[in-house]
């Protein structure tokens, strides 16, 4: 498989990959064999445990909560010049909440108890936070890649937003809400829902 070829055709590529980890991974959960995985990496992640880490996740974990991403949307909405792109970045957190609360009560898995250090309601699996996070921050590194700037900042801004989506995955996990598998699972279906609405809206909005 050439450079070539995965640069024409990398879209699909990921798709493909995003659906096949979130398929293995829901049929990990039906046959009960995913509790290995997750506790190992709990394991991991709890042993970091500590006051300032807790508050920096706790930060990052409401980086991308309902009411942080009202406020940005709808400032957005507000000062952005190109309106239809506003409207769109405002879709896409819409359906892609509506997406995860719909494989969440088609699962119905609980969430992590006694190890929690905030409390969250709902179901667990994919996770709400990573699925929102990639798909919202993940437009925007789409928007900066495609967008007329110098290189470097380009570079430097997509990889901090990566970065940003990154770690609200680890806070859910750190945080004792979420099992790892709840979140490599929003991820990737994330990733997967992301592709078909950027195919479908980018032309409508690249003038962000």
């Amino acid at each position: 498989m050439n450079k070539k070829f995965i640069r024409n055709h990398w879209k699909p590529i990921i798709f493909s990959l995003s659906i096949l980890i979130f398929l293995i991974l829901v049929k990990m959960l039906m046959q009960d064999q995913i509790k290995v995985f997750d506790d190992a990496v709990y394991n991991l992640v709890s042993k970091l445990r500590c006051e300032p880490l807790t508050y920096f996740f706790k930060f990052m974990s409401f980086l991308c909560s309902t009411w942080f991403l009202f406020v940005v949307t709808v400032l957005i909405m507000i000062f952005s010049k190109n309106k239809k792109a506003a409207f769109y970045i405002g879709l896409n957190v819409i359906l892609c909440v509506l997406l995860n609360q719909g494989f969440k009560y088609t699962f119905m898995r609980e969430r992590p108890i006694d190890i929690n250090l905030i409390i969250e309601n709902g179901y667990s699996f994919p996770s709400g936070h990573s699925m929102v996070s990639l798909a919202f921050y993940g437009l925007f590194i789409y928007l900066i890649a495609h967008k007329k700037m110098k290189k470097n900042k380009k570079y430097i801004y997509c990889f901090a937003l990566a970065v940003l989506t990154l770690l609200i995955g680890i806070s859910r996990i750190y945080l004792g809400v979420h099992y790892a598998s709840d979140v490599c699972a929003g991820f990737a279906l994330a990733m997967a829902y992301l592709i078909i609405y950027i195919l479908i809206v980018y032309k409508k909005m690249k003038k962000i």
